[in-house]
């Protein structure tokens, strides 16, 4: 779809654009235009551009390092093929697709106001985006599920890996289902300017009425993929942090045994508390700010949008450090790699 603006200006055309809403939601487009009137020389800007790759970029480096080590390790060590670790490294996967997918898509838009890759990763990349997000927020729950099972039952027999595989399959099915209408209801539109520039904009295109549309899936997904994740996280690991607080040593045992425990004990409750505090930071802003848009209670910010966006895909950048490097079986494994066991050498020779 082409919309031409050869005789008037860039404001009296939010008119036209409303005869359209029965195709697209002409809020976005209102948004949209308000970005090429005023973000466009602020995506111009050398200083705001470098910024924003610098930024992104960080994530990107950090992220994909992290993940990538973590998978490795995964594979790599029998020892470490536990369903526990196969969930772990399905989150590490789903980071980096987010990494890959999202993050750099959502750069090049911003820096050169419009849409780039086609009409094709119009659709395969908004599907990719919200399939890989809601996988990696899956598989936390997944986590926080099978810590609780673990520590609060531990005579009980635990997970087959082929179960595990089997949930991991649920997990992606799930995240596919939910990204979906996102994927379908997808349009590349082209906006031509008075002075010959061209805009090509990928926007979601609902059924009518595509605001109460566009309003009610995404409250939806606010609900599903992160206030009702965020309970039951919080919920599994309060239960697991109150047991282990309460836990004491089996038998006999020496005072440097007990420090060791109280250690193990502090250690636990830090990364319960890491994982918790994580995902309820990083994720809130974004989507609030999501569904306070479709529900037409804000108007579109660029500054918001990009500091909450920068923040929620930060996340991927922690989930390697929270879930692996804080455990101690994983940073055992994580030494036999010959580069970090090397960096460590070094690191415990150098005079303090």
């Amino acid at each position: 779809m082409t919309f031409r603006n050869t005789s008037v200006d860039l404001f009296s055309q939010f008119y036209i654009l409303q005869n359209f809403s029965t195709f697209f939601n002409f809020s976005l487009v209102d948004a949209i235009y308000d970005r090429a009137a005023s973000s466009e020389s602020e995506s111009h800007r050398p200083t705001i551009r470098a910024l924003l790759i610098i930024a992104y970029s960080v994530i990107i480096i950090i992220s994909l390092f992290g993940n990538v080590v973590v998978c490795h390790v995964v594979v790599k060590n029998k020892r470490m093929h536990s369903v526990t670790s196969l969930f772990i490294m399905n989150l590490a996967i789903a980071d980096i697709l987010i990494t890959l997918l999202n993050t750099p898509f959502t750069l090049v838009r911003f820096v050169y106001s419009t849409w780039v890759f086609g009409k094709v990763m119009c659709h395969v990349s908004r599907f990719a985006q919200y399939c890989s997000v809601h996988v990696s927020v899956l598989t936390l729950v997944a986590i926080a599920i099978d810590r609780h099972q673990v520590v609060m039952h531990p005579m009980k027999q635990r997970m087959s890996r082929v179960k595990g595989v089997a949930w991991i399959g649920v997990i992606w099915v799930m995240g596919s289902c939910f990204s979906l209408p996102h994927a379908i209801y997808q349009k590349l539109l082209r906006f031509e300017f008075i002075n010959n520039r061209v805009r090509m904009v990928c926007l979601p295109s609902f059924p009518h009425p595509s605001d109460l549309f566009w309003k009610y899936l995404d409250l939806t997904t606010f609900v599903l993929l992160y206030i009702l994740p965020l309970a039951i996280i919080s919920i599994a690991y309060l239960v697991v942090a109150k047991k282990v607080w309460f836990q004491n040593a089996v038998g006999d045992i020496t005072l440097a045994q007990s420090a060791a425990h109280r250690r193990r004990k502090k250690t636990t409750l830090k990364m319960l508390i890491a994982v918790v505090a994580m995902f309820a930071v990083c994720w809130f802003p974004l989507n609030c700010y999501v569904v306070l848009l479709s529900s037409k209670v804000i108007q579109a910010n660029n500054a918001l949008y990009f500091t909450f966006h920068w923040l929620a895909m930060s996340s991927t950048c922690y989930n390697p450090f929270i879930y692996c490097w804080l455990n101690h079986s994983f940073r055992a494994e994580l030494r036999a790699l010959p580069l970090i066991g090397r960096l460590a050498k070094v690191n415990a020779i150098q005079p303090s």
